[in-house]
């Protein structure tokens, strides 16, 4: 591992710090930073949405309710997905459309706007209008199949086109843009038919705007910003209950809060469960049934992180033969597909080095890949497009399927794709820091004044700082089976600090003790009423 000092500049006050951060992230407008547009402001130009579209699908709703005819809005069974459902599902019926939910089984189906599933679909419903949400713009085949049934077809999504902007599905109307997240994609549309409406459902668009990890800046920041202020005020029963769920204090709420506690609540509905639980609890009205739902979804939850850790073991046992690979693949027939996502996830971040995680069917295998910065694993994967039988997805994150026999085929031509296109440079592990702090500006005044630039995350990550001249006191394992260490240190104003140092139970004693410099982010430990400065390696 390196670091990575983003300035050389050492702060004197919190001025000059805030100043490093900004020119750390590019940031030329501190005031739009710190105050960022409500989405009702952003113009869908400015987003990246092609206003033409925008109204040719706005009218063909129109056209629906006027006409009494059923509108489907197809979803997916992640966060994002489910989200995005759930916006335009509710802004659709308040408008008077005659609108259903439809979210595909992973298993079943697979990802997206399938044929199988609008089949499915086709056979319970007769829709004369079917709305994509976050997926939609690789369906070509569903899409023609769309076309022949004659059933007019809109595509709101946000992941890449296959083959760019001239190869596009045959719909009526794309409003794509890859600046946002899938809901609040879904969420312009929403605006466009019924502004007041729309309004109220910026608490799911922090929730999508997080856990779909886009960049929190410039306009997702917008949403994730004014989401949480939406989603800390919310009354929407099933967020409250998830929010229970989650032991988080509503008003407390961060996007530490929706990644690491809401979001998964929701994403192992379709993971391993049935992504209408999830639906569900964010539509429902009824306390009872919400809490009720939460309690489904913990429990579910519960079983995703179990079959995520016996994956992970099984898949790290593959890994030692492919050290000097610039790609780990690793497949097996005991796999759950709603888990190969994590699977590779954990991989990628702990060897860091793109991952692919393949569950075998009998007949066909998917596969789910994680990538890390610098390295565009969705075209990596396109590279064998030929063998596949669908693949889409985002930079760092993307997903695929094929046939099981060609499964030994696809691993060699991917294995021979990233030792001929990764740059080895790429694959040493980066941390970066924004600068030098100096020790009498490691106080909670300082953690205070950081809580401007939440919320945090893609590109705007917690500031992590170096700390030198720092004096180990006294080091701990804790943890299970001592993974983790925690140090008392002394900072040259005299001061002592606890700092919790993850996954360091490898680490030498003596080389623990002989630490003089540390890259730390400033953490609150609050307990019983009391708050105390900690720092976090």
């Amino acid at each position: 591992m390196k670091w990575e000092v983003l300035s050389t500049t050492i702060p004197q006050n919190f001025s000059e710090l805030e100043k490093i951060l900004l020119e750390n992230r590019d940031i030329t407008d501190a005031q739009a930073f710190f105050d960022p547009p409500h989405p009702s402001e952003l113009s869908l130009t400015a987003v990246g949405i092609d206003a033409a579209a925008m109204q040719l699908a706005v009218r063909r709703i129109r056209k629906a309710i006027t006409a009494k005819e059923k509108v489907v809005v197809f979803g997916d069974y992640d966060a994002d997905g489910i989200c995005a459902t759930t916006v335009l599902w509710q802004t659709l019926v308040a408008e008077g459309v005659q609108a259903l939910p439809f979210l595909p089984n992973r298993l079943e189906h697979g990802y997206g706007l399938s044929v199988a599933a609008l089949d499915d679909l086709c056979a319970e419903e007769k829709p004369a209008l079917i709305i994509t949400v976050d997926n939609g713009i690789v369906a070509h085949e569903a899409a023609q199949a769309a076309k022949e049934r004659g059933i007019d077809l809109i595509i709101t999504d946000h992941h890449m086109p296959e083959s760019g902007l001239d190869n596009l599905p045959p719909a009526l109307a794309i409003v794509h843009t890859t600046k946002l997240c899938g809901t609040t994609v879904a969420w312009f549309l929403a605006r466009e038919l019924a502004p007041e409406q729309a309004a109220d459902q910026l608490d799911l668009c922090a929730i999508a705007t997080v856990a779909d990890q886009v960049p929190l800046t410039e306009f997702n920041r917008s949403f994730a910003y004014h989401g949480l202020v939406a989603l800390r005020e919310t009354t929407r029963p099933g967020l409250l209950a998830l929010v229970a769920a989650s032991t988080t204090e509503q008003a407390a709420i961060t996007s530490s809060s929706i990644g690491f506690q809401i979001a998964p609540l929701i994403n192992a509905a379709g993971r391993v469960g049935d992504g209408y639980t999830a639906l569900r609890l964010l539509c429902t009205t009824k306390e009872r049934a919400a809490r009720a739902l939460a309690q489904e979804l913990t429990a579910v939850n519960t079983e995703r992180k179990e079959l995520t850790h016996g994956s992970v073991v099984e898949a790290e046992l593959q890994v030692a033969t492919q050290l000097d690979q610039s790609l780990i693949i690793v497949s097996s027939t005991e796999y759950h597909e709603g888990v190969i996502g994590l699977v590779a996830g954990r991989l990628s971040e702990q060897y860091h080095r793109p991952a692919i995680a393949i569950a075998i069917g009998e007949d066909q295998a998917k596969g789910s890949a994680r990538s890390v910065r610098g390295i565009n694993i969705v075209e990596i994967i396109r590279e064998v497009r030929e063998d596949l039988l669908s693949v889409g997805g985002h930079p760092l994150a993307a997903g695929f399927s094929l046939t099981t026999v060609n499964l030994e085929l696809v691993t060699k031509r991917l294995l021979a794709v990233a030792q001929e296109k990764i740059d080895a440079h790429l694959l040493i592990e980066t941390k970066r820091v924004e600068c030098e702090l100096p020790h009498d500006l490691v106080t909670l005044d300082t953690v205070d004044a950081l809580t401007k630039f939440e919320p945090f995350g893609m590109r705007n990550n917690r500031p992590r700082f170096l700390l030198k001249n720092v004096t180990v006191l006294d080091i701990r394992s804790i943890g299970k089976a001592g993974k983790h260490c925690k140090l008392r240190v002394e900072l040259e104003t005299g001061e002592q600090l606890p700092v919790l140092w993850w996954n360091c139970g490898d680490t030498d004693q003596a080389e623990l003790e002989a630490i003089t410099e540390l890259a730390v982010k400033l953490d609150v430990n609050e307990w019983r009423g009391k708050r105390s400065l900690q720092l976090v390696v």
